[in-house]
């Protein structure tokens, strides 16, 4: 069990009444398990001997075998436990102590709180040893912003659920509102800028996880900084996380895509007079956009999940982009890759879905993809990321043209799928739809 720090003359919150009661409740009836294994797990319990008995009983259950006094006792002596709880007759002393499981639910949930506090406690004394350690700024501010992440994971109350009725009435108001956008010509989620896209998919929708993948070289990044620039020229809060380049190299890939000067020529100073004016008035339109860059190099998934909550809790994150996935550093090594990515992706839903926002990860595919059409089988290490997406978008360079990429909808849970023509211009970082021309020449 984690120690909280010791305050002198204070007692780290717990509930002991409460954990005796779940524990004898769980003793007395075969049912009672299933009531609080969504909300308490064997290390809420403040007791090492609670913790030890609630091991067993778990373990039971995920086996379906009988929970009871004699089961439990067995189990403790098998385990050379029993004495280290208390002997047999401790267990007889808890349900002795309780009636019925009528409000183990109740009773769990002070066990959950007093956790809480307890990890609350913790937290707060690891900041404090950070900064007597001399930590910079910065990293207290991130560890706090994490620190809190764990915290808000840590204590979930189960849900009874919601009636129908409730769940129609929402569902009514959603589609009145999509009904009232589309009267206004507006896209019922934020626009991607391409109206092909916006029409088969509404656009970037609230609580939806996308994946845009593509193999080197094909321009994800790019397509990533163009829908990037739609949704904050839309008025909404863009925060980008980069692993792959630094926040300075996408913003020359904005101002070439503002401006229309070529990237190679911002990126290798070669800028006479006419190009500065086009840079200064590039520079002039995007200054004041609502766009937050991260350079997330050494970032894992729960730091991001972090600042995002942070962002979103000021009003300063509506469109969530990644780049890329396979970067991300994860939580929890693993030996096993695909395991890692596994929890990546699924960090990535579970943010789009608790701050109800749209979340853009770019995502590698595997090398048997080279010189292929991309499926959904090519997404690299892991099966995972198809399993949580919502979206799945690839893109493509047919050999034949390579001023035209394919955005292909290989996966929408809303829609339809299908392929979008996407004409483009590297050297300006401009892509615009197959009927549509750019104001330059190829």
């Amino acid at each position: 069990m984690q120690k909280v720090h010791e305050i002198p003359d204070k007692i780290p919150p717990q509930a002991l009444d409460a954990e005796s009661a779940v524990l004898g409740a769980l003793l007395l009836e075969k049912d009672a398990y299933e009531k609080v294994s969504g909300l308490i797990d064997f290390n809420h319990f403040y007791l090492e001997a609670h913790q030890e008995i609630y091991k067993v009983i778990k373990a039971k259950a995920a086996k379906k075998e009988a929970i009871d006094q004699v089961t439990i006792t067995k189990s403790l002596k098998d385990a050379s436990m029993l004495d280290s709880i208390g002997g047999p007759g401790y267990l007889i002393q808890l349900t002795k102590n309780v009636v019925s499981a009528a409000h183990i639910q109740a009773h769990s949930r002070i066990i959950a709180e007093m956790y809480y506090k307890r990890q609350s406690i913790l937290k707060a004394t690891q900041i404090i040893e950070m900064s007597f350690d001399g930590r910079d700024v910065e990293e207290l501010g991130l560890q706090w912003q994490q620190s809190c992440v764990q915290l808000e994971n840590i204590f979930t109350v189960v849900d009874s659920g919601t009636p129908i009725h409730q769940v129609l009435k929402n569902t009514i108001e959603e589609m009145n509102q999509d009904c009232a956008r589309l009267k206004e010509r507006q896209t019922p989620g934020i626009p991607s800028g391409f109206e092909a896209y916006d029409t088969a998919s509404g656009g970037w929708r609230a609580g939806d996880l996308s994946i845009l993948a593509a193999r080197p070289g094909v321009g994800k990044t790019s397509f990533a900084l163009h829908f990037a620039l739609m949704a904050a020229i839309a008025g909404n809060w863009v925060n980008i996380y980069s692993w792959e380049m630094k926040k300075e190299d996408l913003a020359r890939i904005l101002l070439a895509i503002v401006s229309g000067i070529y990237r190679s020529d911002i990126r290798d100073g070669k800028l006479d007079l006419g190009a500065w004016k086009k840079i200064n008035k590039a520079v002039g339109e995007l200054e004041n956009l609502p766009i937050i860059f991260r350079d997330a190099s050494g970032m894992n998934i729960e730091q991001v999940q972090a600042t995002v909550r942070e962002n979103h809790r000021h009003g300063r994150c509506d469109f969530v982009i990644v780049d890329y996935l396979q970067l991300i550093s994860p939580v929890k090594k693993s030996v096993i890759r695909e395991q890692e990515v596994a929890q990546i992706s699924r960090t990535l839903k579970m943010i789009a879905q608790t701050r109800n926002i749209p979340v853009l990860a770019l995502s590698q595919l595997n090398r048997t993809a080279e010189g292929e059409t991309p499926k959904l089988s090519h997404l690299r290490e892991s099966g995972a990321i198809e399993q949580d997406a919502d979206n799945v978008l690839f893109l493509h360079r047919p050999d034949d043209d390579q001023n035209v990429i394919e955005l292909k909808m290989a996966k929408h849970r809303r829609g339809k799928l299908g392929d979008i023509e996407i004409r483009c211009n590297d050297q300006m970082t401009r892509f615009k739809q197959a009927e549509e021309v750019f104001e330059k020449e190829f």
